[in-house]
């Protein structure tokens, strides 16, 4: 389907996509296979059946049933073989169901497995699995792609990334969030918009989640932030499970009642996830005929983000700025730490200048050893550890197009690439990397002939610059245009040319602006006066993003008093608490770099981590001590981070696999009587229920118990419960654990605990997972775990009483912990 055909339709009328295909199988054939897909070959019947409800309910598109269709995912089950039988018969089956006005979507989600540094899987691997996929569902007749129930936004980046290459077709990406309104891996709804806008997604999504009522709240914040389209496919509320089915809590009517709540909150596209039925769609059809979108408003900020976090850019916004010192040139501690591979230090140094008001950090690494270049390996080891504790964006500061490609491979936001210049090999290299990785890029204004001298030159090189950006379809908000700044103490007839510049470019061009603030100052006394004498003159002239020292006092209270004098800062408000929280930072603060057991636990630094603890063995601390100061409340705080929301899903495994190699290290030491004790104790039964190979949220909970002295027996994924009955029989074990992620898997956690009471084994049962509810724990008399840090809490709560009462038995019933 053309884009701008499915555009202009959009722009009139709300589409109404169908509902839920993998809880309809369950319903409908409750005792077949746990992989959905296989239905398209073995039962394509039953997915015809399921297409043409929804078909007939009058909704607009319908779903190929190939949500888990990828090679990764497929191999869980031993059917990597079949991807593209399983694909094309989907396509089929749907284009036979489908009337002759109903478009196809093909579908397409999660691999189910983490990317590096979390996980085994890199950029290349995930690239190509869903590359693959793609190209089977558009060359089989799809009209558009739905990639949707993302959880992982770089995962979410690679699966566009691919498509794109795939073929021109328009593209759907939807992420699915907690309670906390973030994703899995962290990011808000804002980041996940700013970088699928940049990516050029046609439409930005939600699916699955918690029911409607959070969808609207997401619809509302995404549709703040860009002006692209919006999709919204809620779950019917959440399961209960009702005589051993999962019932979900919103009925067709409850849920007809959203779509005008959803279309005015900015939804473009209607759908129902888990739970929804033809009932559900029918209904929702009829209501949304009612409506007509609404109107999208032109984006008049520039934006940028991390995994995490997105800022925001704008002449009416309070002004952003780079910190520059991560830049082995000229700094003698940045050059050391790169070339000694200590990349924690380079992750300090970007913290530190986050915590002193950097916006943005730059990162440059651009080493030469022995006449050779390891730039790319250097940069993307930066960006890796970088990533683990700072939560700015970053600017990719390299003119080296392999470096700059290797990198945006691992870096899960939106970038600002620095730089090209106005040479046609270098626009034409950076610009296709921007296109293609979504990212913001900075255009230097010189040539092959050089930085010219006069504002009206360089003012040419940016239109130039400009015009090829605007081809390659890149917009205007991700044009960030370098004036150049030549020292005043040996071109300062040229400082006035810099001043104009920035000038000509707002006035001509509208695009950002960018400037490296200290090099006016450089080969002269008393720097900082300078640097702030100079900012203050180009922010007025138009400046809107500085690259400077975050260090320099002045420069920040320039920034912090010009945006209080333009009105930037409304009511003052950053301006006063600046003021109220200003710290003299002194040399020693700089340069302080902690490399410590705990610190290197809070950074996940799995390189350091034994070697610090060494270096406490040689003090004369036993194993004993070493857990007890430094290897606990460095994990107390972690969880406490996480709970906080000031670490997200990556920082926790990080910091868990950490620990994990530390007390493997320090456990080998541990006298038998002690590790006998422990295991004694602290035993746990691991296990995913039958029908699901979801193991991510049970591996991070392994790793933190095993972190906390738990002797963990991991069972692994898609288990019977008569095989969890027997191994806990063999084991003994303190506490049982199992999860499930999927709805259709959910009432498995019902047979297990119904197999443990008829086996009379009283062991407390914690039970999790994404669509588990405190409510359903306390039905089966089971624990509930929200997530891997709260599963910690309620085991060591239930050995505590365990302990006190001497017996599983006097535990409370209703299992609040």
């Amino acid at each position: 389907m053309d884009k701008n055909i499915l555009s202009k339709v959009l722009q009139t009328k709300i589409l109404v996509f169908d509902g839920a295909m993998g809880t309809m199988l369950q319903s409908m054939a409750p005792s077949t296979n746990c992989c959905a897909e296989l239905h398209n070959i073995e039962n394509v019947e039953l997915v015809y059946t399921i297409h043409k409800k929804y078909v007939d309910a009058g909704c607009d598109v319908i779903e190929t049933n190939t949500l888990g269709a990828n090679r990764i995912k497929l191999e869980q089950f031993s059917l990597s073989q079949l991807v593209k039988e399983i694909n094309s018969r989907a396509v089929e089956v749907a284009r036979r169901a489908a009337s002759n006005e109903t478009l196809i979507a093909g579908d397409m989600g999660p691999t189910g497995k983490f990317l590096e540094p979390m996980g085994r899987l890199s950029f290349d691997e995930v690239y190509r699995a869903y590359f693959e996929q793609a190209k089977i569902l558009i060359e089989s007749g799809v009209d558009l792609i739905n990639i949707e129930t993302m959880t992982d936004l770089h995962e979410a980046k690679i699966a566009v990334i691919a498509v794109k290459d795939a073929g021109d077709i328009p593209i759907i990406c939807s992420m699915t969030y907690d309670q906390n309104y973030r994703t899995l891996t962290g990011a808000n709804p804002e980041t996940v918009a700013t970088v699928l806008e940049s990516l050029n997604v046609d439409i930005i999504g939600v699916n699955c989640g918690f029911g409607p009522e959070m969808t609207v709240e997401i619809v509302k914040r995404i549709h703040k932030v860009t002006d692209r389209y919006i999709s919204a496919q809620p779950n019917a509320g959440m399961p209960k499970i009702v005589e051993s089915k999962a019932k979900y809590s919103l009925g067709p009517f409850d849920m007809q009642s959203y779509a005008e709540k959803l279309v005015s909150a900015g939804a473009n596209i209607i759908g129902g996830c888990c739970g929804t039925t033809e009932k559900h769609m029918k209904l929702i059809v009829q209501e949304a005929r009612k409506f007509a979108p609404k109107k999208r408003k032109k984006v008049i900020f520039s934006k940028l983000a991390s995994g995490s976090k997105t800022i925001f850019i704008g002449d009416k916004l309070v002004s952003k700025a780079v910190g520059e010192r991560i830049n082995p040139s000229g700094n003698q501690r940045i050059y050391s730490a790169v070339i000694n591979g200590e990349f924690n230090t380079i992750a300090n140094e970007a913290k530190m200048q986050e915590s002193l008001g950097a916006s943005i950090i730059d990162v440059n690494m651009s080493v030469r050893i022995g006449g050779k270049t390891k730039e790319s390996d250097f940069m993307c080891s930066a960006v890796c550890e970088i990533q683990k504790i700072v939560t700015a964006p970053l600017s990719i500061d390299t003119i080296s197009p392999k470096v700059m490609e290797d990198a945006l491979k691992i870096y899960r936001g939106k970038a600002l690439l620095n730089s090209t210049s106005g040479k046609d090999q270098s626009l034409e290299d950076v610009l296709s990397i921007a296109k293609k990785y979504g990212t913001a890029f900075v255009g230097l204004t010189l040539d092959d002939n050089g930085i010219p001298e006069t504002a009206k030159e360089r003012l040419k090189i940016a239109e130039k610059i400009i015009d090829r950006a605007y081809d390659k379809g890149i917009r205007k908000d991700n044009i960030f245009i370098d004036a150049l700044v030549l020292t005043a103490a040996s071109k300062q007839d040229r400082v006035l040319e810099t001043i104009k510049t920035v000038k000509l470019i707002k006035q001509e061009f509208g695009v950002r602006t960018l400037l490296g603030i200290s090099n006016i100052s450089f080969g002269l006394p008393n720097r900082s006066m300078l640097n702030a004498t100079f900012l203050a003159i180009c922010l007025e002239a138009g400046l809107d993003l500085p690259i400077i020292n975050p260090l320099e006092e002045s420069i920040r209270n320039v920034i912090r008093a010009s945006d209080v004098l333009t009105n930037r800062d409304v009511n003052a408000r950053e301006f006063i608490a600046l003021s109220h929280t200003k710290k003299r930072v002194t040399s020693k603060y700089i340069y302080r770099h902690k490399n410590t057991v705990h610190e290197n636990i809070i950074q996940g630094d799995i390189k350091n981590i034994v070697p610090s603890i060494k270096k406490e063995e040689k003090k004369g601390l036993s194993a004993k001590e070493i857990i007890d100061a430094f290897l606990i409340p460095a994990l107390e705080e972690v969880g406490e981070k996480f709970e906080k929301q000031e670490f997200f899903l990556p920082q926790l495994m990080m910091s868990a696999e950490t620990a994990e190699i530390a007390f493997e290290y320090i456990n080998a030491k541990l006298d038998e009587n002690t590790k006998n004790s422990k295991e004694k104790k602290r035993k746990i039964l691991l296990a995913t229920v039958e029908g699901d190979v979801h193991d991510i949220g049970k591996n991070i909970v392994a790793i933190m118990l095993k972190n906390y002295g738990f002797n963990v027996v991991d069972l692994g994924t898609n288990v019977k419960a008569e095989i969890i009955v027997e191994r806990a029989l063999e084991e003994k074990p303190n506490i049982i654990g199992v999860s499930a992620l999927m709805t259709t898997t959910m009432q498995e956690i019902e047979t297990v605990a119904n197999k443990l009471r008829e086996s009379k084994i009283e062991i407390p049962l914690i039970i999790g997972g994404a669509v588990v509810t405190k409510e359903f724990a306390t039905s089966l008399g089971a624990f509930y775990a929200k997530d891997a840090v709260e599963s910690v809490k309620v085991a060591k709560s239930i050995l505590t009483s365990t302990v006190k009462h001497k017996t599983h038995t006097n535990l409370s019933t209703n299992r609040e912990v």
